[in-house]
C-alpha cells in the first residue's frame, strides 16, 4: 500500500514545477534536418566578415546540396533502368548514300586495321547498295537492315539466314551499341562477296525491284 500522501500543490507551485519539467530539456523538439544546415552553414559562413550569412545565400547552398544528391540517386538508377531494355531495330541502313563500291572498300580497310564495328556496318552497307544497284530493291532513303534482309532473301534462298543474321548484328551495332567482334564482321564481309558472285533467284517475290511496306 503506497503511503505517499497525495501531492495537492496550490497553483503557483503547479506552475512552477510544469515549467521546471519543461526546462530540463526532455522535451525539446529536435529542429527539423533543414534547419540544422541552415546552422551549419551560419557556423561555416562565421569566419567571413558580418557574420551571419545571407538568407538568400543559404538557400542556395540548399538548393545546391538538393540538386546535387538527386543528381546522384538519378546516376545509380538510370543503369538499371537500361536492363532488359530490347535492342533499338528500325533505324536507317545507308545514311551516306555511298555506291557498293565505295563501302566495300572501307569495310576491307576496316577489316584490315581491326576496326569490326565499321566493317561489319559498311559490308551490310555494301549489301543494300548493291542491292539497288542490281534493281533488285528499290532505291529507297530510310530503309532499315530488316527491311534490306526481307527485300532480297527471297532473291537468294541459300543465304537467308546469313543475310537475317546479318541484319541482326547491323542493327546490334550500329544501334544497340553492341561491338562486333571478328567473326562477326568477317561473316558479313563474307556475305557481301558470296552475294556479289551469287545470281539471285527470280521468283515471284524477286521478279521485281522490292518495295518493303511501312
Amino acid at each position: 500500500m503506497n503511503d505517499t500522501p497525495p501531492l495537492d500543490p496550490t497553483s503557483p507551485e503547479a506552475r512552477q514545477w510544469v515549467l521546471d519539467e519543461l526546462g530540463t530539456g526532455r522535451y525539446s523538439t529536435e529542429p527539423p534536418w533543414w534547419q540544422r544546415f541552415l546552422e551549419w552553414l551560419n557556423q561555416f559562413f562565421d569566419f567571413a566578415p558580418g557574420g551571419r550569412a545571407p538568407t538568400t545565400l543559404l538557400v542556395v547552398a540548399l538548393l545546391v546540396v538538393v540538386a546535387l544528391i538527386v543528381l546522384v540517386v538519378l546516376r545509380r538508377v538510370r543503369p538499371e533502368s537500361r536492363v532488359g531494355r530490347r535492342t533499338p531495330r528500325g533505324g536507317a541502313v545507308d545514311d551516306e548514300g555511298l555506291d557498293a563500291a565505295a563501302y566495300r572498300d572501307r569495310a576491307q580497310r576496316a577489316l584490315a586495321r581491326g576496326d569490326w564495328d565499321t566493317a561489319l556496318l559498311d559490308a551490310y552497307r555494301a549489301i543494300a547498295a548493291s542491292a539497288v544497284e542490281r534493281t533488285l530493291l528499290v532505291d529507297l532513303p530510310g530503309r532499315t537492315a530488316h527491311e534490306v534482309a526481307v527485300g532480297i532473301a527471297p532473291a537468294f534462298p541459300d543465304h537467308g539466314a546469313a543475310i537475317t543474321s546479318a541484319a541482326n548484328d547491323f542493327d546490334d551495332v550500329r544501334y544497340g551499341h553492341r561491338p562486333a567482334s571478328n567473326e562477326q564482321a568477317k561473316a558479313v564481309v563474307d556475305l557481301d562477296t558470296a552475294l556479289r558472285h551469287a545470281r539471285p533467284v527470280l521468283t515471284d517475290d524477286s521478279t521485281s525491284p522490292q518495295v518493303v511496306a511501312r
